[in-house]
């Protein structure tokens, strides 16, 4: 949808303007919409006889309906809860982490001196980090997130989990606690000794639940914490095992794996007699990570927005779900509907339309 002209109504300021200390857990309501119109902002800001306070469109569009509400009725800044976020104490220095041991994990990594920024992406289950750095089937031009890291001075960090493409010869866990463990290992010391660097973590599917836990991490380690955290297609990770919607795979056998997958919207392809034998154990263990996952509370929820995607045509993970995030971040929130299935990675459009909001979204200093 078209974004309004300078020429609207609404007075507007940068939204690096704006002020992003953490607000309050608050109980938050459905919003009005996601993401907000600026007729919508400025009813509110009516409702709240907030006149003189600026609407940042560019930004606010992406909040809930509570949390723009808290912006007005506090004159243009959100509540603080002190001047640190809701996280221990700077942990000690970490060594730095090898270039090798960082191209090992996130293979497509390009070193950038002195970058403006990073964004780090976790994969979902059954693929890899090409997901996020790929052009995709008779695509001849990069994708949104890899031109914008290269063209404003950004490193792009995707993940790629053991047993797969250039590392199958490694071991794959079942565990997702042991590889956001071995994540920190790699990631922490990165982001520990370069802090004036900001970032942003960004999960699929089984990949955001491995966000969540390295960010549990994060936060008990003292390590600086994303500037955003942007989930798509999943539930929020403590969604009780009877009202996960999907079956565990181990007592399946091979045909009704097969059929999970179908319901998860895996490409046919997939299971062609010729393709079956290397992805099958591949998307055992990768769905096991989920299946086993056992849920235990951060510390306390996020002191930095989350903004949260679901899929119009996903079988799975409808927006019931994924608004359930809401809970884990004491910061703003914001839920959007993305065009395709639970796979929309793999449909070249559609993966470029999400890539482009969520650039557009970012906060100030990562070059949107």
């Amino acid at each position: 949808s078209s974004r309004p002209s300078s020429s609207s109504r609404a007075r507007t300021t940068h939204a690096g303007d704006i002020n992003t200390r953490w607000p309050p857990p608050v109980p938050r309501r459905s919003p009005v919409s996601m993401p907000l119109t600026l007729e919508e902002l400025e009813d509110i800001q009516a409702d709240c006889l907030a006149d003189d306070v600026e609407i940042v469109f560019e930004k606010m569009c992406l909040w809930d309906e509570t949390t723009v509400r808290e912006y007005f009725e506090n004159g243009g800044q959100l509540p603080e809860v002190g001047t640190q976020p809701a996280t221990a104490a700077a942990g000690p220095m970490l060594p730095p982490v090898t270039e090798a041991e960082l191209k090992r994990w996130f293979p497509k990594w390009k070193k950038v001196e002195a970058p403006k920024f990073r964004i780090v992406c976790f994969h979902n289950a059954g693929s890899s980090e090409s997901v996020w750095t790929g052009r995709g089937l008779r695509t001849t031009v990069d994708n949104p997130f890899v031109l914008h890291c290269r063209e404003r001075g950004g490193e792009l960090l995707a993940l790629e989990l053991p047993g797969r493409e250039g590392r199958r010869a490694e071991p794959r866990e079942t565990e997702l606690q042991r590889y956001a463990a071995a994540i920190f290992d790699v990631l922490a010391p990165l982001v520990q000794h370069s802090p004036e660097v900001p970032y942003v973590l960004a999960g699929h599917s089984m990949g955001s639940w491995l966000l969540f836990e390295l960010s549990k991490l994060l936060q008990t380690k003292g390590i600086p914490l994303p500037a955003q955290v942007v989930v798509s297609g999943f539930c929020a990770p403590d969604v009780a095992e009877a009202d996960r919607p999907w079956s565990r795979n181990g007592p399946m056998d091979d045909e009704a794996f097969k059929e999970e997958c179908r319901g998860w919207d895996v490409n046919t392809v997939v299971f062609a007699p010729s393709n079956w034998p290397t992805y099958s154990p591949i998307m055992r263990d990768d769905f096991t990570l989920f299946d086993s996952y056992v849920y235990s509370a951060a510390p306390a929820p996020l002191p930095v927005p989350v903004r949260a995607f679901y899929a119009a045509a996903d079988k799975r993970i409808k927006q019931h779900h994924v608004e359930e995030w809401r809970r884990f971040t004491s910061a703003s929130f914001s839920l959007e509907e993305v065009e395709g299935n639970h796979l929309f990675f793999y449909d070249v459009p559609h993966r470029a339309a999400y890539m482009n909001r969520v650039l557009a979204g970012l906060p100030a200093g990562f070059g949107s």
